[in-house]
């Protein structure tokens, strides 16, 4: 059964993607975000859960609420491409908050824009923006793609956060898990199809404190996984590429730095924390690259 905010219309202009490992109501800011949106665009809000748990309220009966008990992230994005029947199809997660006009300008973005996939800008939730730590989380996760830096290029995959793109992106509607955040992200780049857009803008409210070096050891070992897939001469080419890895990584990562992107400006504390997330990721590159990416996916 499907149901958007305006039932009677059988297909919504936008779909909106919000996969959650977390039982509600830890969601429920995020929901009630995309509920406030100030559009007259019809869309429909794919809230696809994980958790296993069960609810202790009801969700809104304007929300497609779709469980998947024990599923990670990355098998509930692609659930929720599937599922999705709007001609835009765009990605949130569980702990961002969109703006209320955060749909109407993906629209109108894409009315605009001929590219097929669009990456919109983000900005730390001041919640975030705290601690050291959590700020060197955002920085790292977000480094080109805050509201002063929006730069998508060969160094770096778009995180999957605040993207959207036309339905005919996905040609049979089915993406397998793990295919949208990294290859199919990878061909949409190569062959020209992704683009950004500057005035989409949403705030990431993530507070891992101590946590966020085990997080981004998991983020870097499930990219490192991907490595394993890659032709041979691929793969000897990112081998040899390895003892420079954290140079590049950071490189990428201190202009947003030194810009306050994360919240504040800059601090030894920023650096410290900032230089232990690149260790953390490298080491879950190469950990990834040797031994797969095991259970790693489900931490993020």
């Amino acid at each position: 059964m499907s149901i958007s905010l305006e039932p009677a219309v059988p297909t919504p202009a936008v779909s909106i993607v919000l996969p959650t490992v977390h039982p509600w109501p830890a969601v429920a800011a995020a929901v009630d975000a995309l509920l406030n949106q100030e559009t007259d665009c019809v869309f429909e809000i794919l809230l696809l859960d994980g958790s296993g748990a069960a609810l202790s309220e009801s969700p809104d009966p304007r929300v497609r609420w779709l469980e998947f008990p024990g599923s990670d992230s990355f098998a509930l994005r692609a659930a929720g491409i599937a599922a999705a029947r709007g001609r835009i199809v765009a990605i949130t997660e569980d702990h961002c908050i969109t703006p209320p006009t955060w749909v109407g300008t993906i629209v109108a973005a894409h009315e605009a824009e001929q590219t097929l996939v669009l990456v919109g800008a983000t900005m730390n939730h001041p919640d975030s923006a705290a601690t050291a730590i959590d700020r060197a989380n955002f920085l790292l996760t977000f480094a080109g793609q805050t509201r002063s830096r929006l730069r998508i290029n060969r160094q770096r995959l778009p995180v999957p956060t605040n993207i959207s793109f036309k339905r005919e992106a996905v040609r049979d509607g089915v993406l397998p898990p793990g295919t949208f955040e990294y290859a199919w992200l990878a061909q949409m780049r190569e062959s020209g199809a992704l683009g950004v857009a500057n005035t989409v803008v949403l705030q990431h409210r993530q507070c891992w404190g101590s946590a966020a070096p085990s997080v981004h050891w998991a983020s870097g070992r499930s990219y490192g996984a991907t490595v394993r897939e890659w032709p041979w001469k691929d793969r000897v080419a990112w081998w040899l590429r390895v003892p420079l890895l954290p140079f590049r990584i950071g490189a990428f990562v201190l202009p947003d730095l030194l810009d306050g992107a994360g919240g504040v400006p800059a601090t030894p504390a920023d650096l410290f924390s900032v230089g232990l997330l690149i260790a953390a990721n490298v080491c879950g590159q190469v950990h990834g690259a040797i031994c797969g990416a095991g259970a790693s996916r489900k931490r993020l």
